[in-house]
């Protein structure tokens, strides 16, 4: 369990606590938290986390805002990273190679970062993760993998909002990548699911 303190709390009456979304499940030897630094165009001049939005250009150009769940960026995005090896939300496009799942919230009601900027990407061929919603984009997931029969492989990919999601010729609604970051294992719910990692 993560404590979470909402922005400006200044009494435990405003703690609030909230589960983790993604778990590793098979990662004590397949994969690992990559210790890496937020991009610094995911700061305001502020200090304040600015998620990113459809009209960005840079770091990576964008068609849709990034998924937020109460005004945080959610554990288990899909992040890239830049030409300066700092992470960035994952936008979707063909061609971007991801890098690994969020490890934590970043910005809004559920920060876990405040004024710092190190975060972890879970990474690791074969590493095995349940994520709990709205970690991953459900839309079509469940008929695909009706569609696709038992022991056949399901694949998810960096959606445009940054989750994981199939492909739009898959059933999905928001992934164009060409590169796949996940397979499915199993889907137990439209709350919670397994994903087996390819990157």
């Amino acid at each position: 369990m993560q404590t979470i303190y909402s922005p400006g709390a200044a009494t435990n009456i405003s703690i609030t606590a909230q589960k983790r979304l993604i778990r590793p499940a098979y990662a004590q030897t397949q994969g690992f938290p990559y210790a890496a630094y937020l991009d610094p165009s995911l700061r305001n001049s502020d200090g304040s986390i600015r998620v990113p939005v459809s009209t960005d250009t840079t770091p990576l150009s964008r068609s849709a805002n990034a998924f937020t769940y109460d005004g945080s960026i959610v554990p288990g995005t899909v992040m890239v990273k830049n030409q300066n090896s700092n992470a960035v939300v994952a936008n979707g496009a063909a061609g971007v190679q991801p890098w690994g799942l969020l490890g934590q919230w970043i910005g809004g009601t559920f920060d876990g970062l405040g004024q710092n900027n190190q975060i972890s990407v879970w990474m690791g061929p074969d590493s095995v993760y349940d994520l709990l919603a709205p970690a991953w984009n459900d839309a079509g997931l469940a008929a695909k993998i009706a569609a696709a029969g038992a022991g056949s492989q399901v694949l998810l990919y960096a959606g445009t909002d940054g989750r994981l999601s199939l492909l739009t010729t898959d059933g999905g609604t928001a992934a164009t990548s060409s590169v796949p970051v996940a397979r499915v294992i199993e889907r137990k719910s439209n709350a919670a699911l397994t994903i087996q990692l390819v990157i």
